[in-house]
């Protein structure tokens, strides 16, 4: 028997039903008549949450529709060329041609491919490119197909896709290389569990290599040891007798490059032999200095590394000794600058946050100085803490909305950390913490608008930098929280800051707290500690040389 369908429908059910059984489960949907066939077929299939998104920038597409291809350059309404509209941010693009019931088949194996790249072999975004013609809705039939073969297209697929992994790797030869020699670790930005914080810290152990974590790495936090984690490397490599007396012979790197440029260039300038370590097998390095890429999970990888290595002779512990030392040396200048600096200095406002944060938090970091200033005064705390950030191309766009998202799924308090313009930015992102009854406690810095050039060499031409470079906004934030139904706290002192930020998760709403800061001030109060550190360093390693020269 015949049954008379619409192709577009089908064909996008047979796409979103293979999506579901891959296990996708929240699809975000901005309106609009030509993606018609998809919306009904995602709301339609109860294995999907869905969010409607008014404002398409604040929404995260992994599909997009289009025009016929015909019509492309034909002067038709709203048609653009969407072909790899995104193609230097994406992991795989396809345009997916019209539907044809005669092809079915190809769709499903679309579905197929799109998550095992996202998901397994190159993990990231895929832009998906659907093409339809009218008539779009269910009941304007375009096609006659027979019922058994409907019934099996429709049919359930107990095929599941499963990550591999393949590459062999020597690695008691590497085990080999790192004994005895003066090695680091540095992590990257990522959301790193407690699993992977305790590998690397028995990796750390095993071969006497002190471990630097990203302020966002979320390894400075957590149920690990953290002896061995060196919070204020940033501090200490400012100072000249440290660069050039403790460059490492080997330095391994899990995750993304640092995010301080300080540390990028001690990364460039460093003759140490450089291991790249991420489950992608992607090239974080700007310097391009790296020789070995292993595309693996870190936390498998210093399991294995462990597991492979002999039973090590007893050797010295000097160059972890004075990493430490010369660590908690800046901790204890930056514990005494920050308890003692008055009200409302940006990087105590980091430190105060992440203190104040309930345990399992997610805390979400904006790009420019909140993400540094979290890098530079985050210290060590025994609590778990979920760490996002957009760094991407470290820019402001949609840095409201992500959190937001974050803050959806989650079932824990999600607390976003950001400055004035990220913030203006995607303002429209809020409407959905209204829409979705979305709970989010925004700490707000404001600086009046790009205080980040005045960390910059350009901060020294004042004309030019007030001109071009800082952007006020002169805006009344308050205003714009109310209007999407948020709460609004002026932050008027620490202690008012610390109240609001343990209050703020038991109201379930959008609340938004606003410090307005110095950008100058903070600069200066930065620099004087960063001054403070280099004194103390160069004069502790005055002090050991002296002491190891005369044994």
């Amino acid at each position: 028997m015949k049954l008379s369908i619409n192709r577009n429908i089908v064909w996008c059910d047979v796409f979103t039903n293979r999506l579901a059984e891959l296990g996708v489960k929240h699809v975000c949907i901005s309106p609009g008549s030509r993606s018609t066939a998809l919306t009904l077929s995602f709301t339609s299939n109860k294995a999907f949450t869905t969010y409607s998104i008014v404002d398409e920038r604040s929404s995260a597409f992994f599909a997009s529709a289009d025009r016929p291809r015909k019509l492309r350059g034909s002067g038709a309404n709203q048609t653009i060329n969407q072909h790899n509209i995104y193609k230097n941010h994406i992991r795989l693009f396809s345009d997916v041609g019209l539907p044809d019931v005669k092809n079915l088949t190809h769709i499903r194996n679309l579905a197929e491919e799109a998550v095992r790249i996202s998901f397994f072999e190159n993990k990231g975004p895929v832009h998906l490119n659907f093409q339809f013609e009218k008539p779009f809705e269910p009941n304007s039939y375009t096609d006659s197909i027979e019922s058994s073969l409907l019934e099996k297209i429709y049919a359930h697929s107990a095929f599941e896709l499963r990550e591999t992994y393949t590459r062999k790797i020597n690695f008691a030869n590497l085990a080999n290389k790192f004994l005895g020699k003066r090695g680091l670790i540095l992590i990257g930005f990522n959301n790193y569990g407690d699993d992977f914080g305790k590998q690397v810290i028995r990796f750390s152990e095993k071969f006497g290599f002190p471990v630097y974590a990203d302020g966002s790495s979320s390894i400075r936090f957590g149920n690990h040891k953290k002896e061995n984690i060196i919070e204020n490397f940033t501090a200490l490599v400012r100072t000249t007798d440290f660069q050039s007396k403790y460059d490492p012979e080997v330095i391994i790197q899990f995750g993304s490059a640092p995010t301080a440029n300080v540390l990028l260039e001690f990364f460039k300038n460093s003759k140490a032999e450089k291991i790249l370590c991420n489950e992608y097998g992607d090239l974080n390095d700007p310097s391009l200095t790296a020789k070995t890429i292993i595309r693996m999970n870190p936390e498998n990888f210093c399991e294995a590394i462990i597991n492979a290595s002999p039973a090590q002779k007893e050797t010295s512990t000097e160059w972890l000794d004075d990493w430490r030392a010369m660590n908690m040396i800046a901790e204890v200048l930056k514990s005494e600058m920050v308890e003692e600096v008055s009200f409302p200095f940006e990087g105590r406002i980091t430190k105060e946050v992440i203190t104040a944060l309930p345990e399992k938090s997610n805390l979400f970091v904006s790009n420019s100085l909140p993400i540094r200033d979290m890098d530079f005064f985050a210290s060590v705390l025994n609590k778990r803490l979920n760490v996002f950030t957009n760094r991407g191309a470290s820019g402001i766009d949609g840095i409201n909305s992500t959190a937001l998202g974050v803050a959806k799924v989650s079932k824990v308090p999600t607390f976003l950390v950001v400055g004035d313009l990220a913030f203006f930015h995607d303002m429209n992102g809020l409407h959905n913490a209204v829409k979705y009854k979305i709970p989010l406690t925004v700490i707000l810095i404001n600086n009046s608008g790009g205080g980040i050039f005045e960390s910059l060499p350009i901060s020294e031409y004042r004309d030019v930098m007030k001109e071009n470079f800082l952007t006020p906004l002169s805006i009344n934030f308050r205003k714009f929280v109310v209007a999407y139904e948020g709460r609004y706290v002026k932050i008027k002192s620490w202690n008012h800051l610390r109240k609001e930020l343990k209050l703020s998760p038991a109201s379930r709403s959008l609340t938004v707290l606003e410090v307005k800061t110095d950008a100058i001030k903070s600069k200066l109060q930065r620099q004087k500690y960063w001054s403070a550190v280099a004194k103390q360093i160069s004069q502790y390693i005055n002090e050991i040389k002296t002491r190891r020269n005369s044994v």
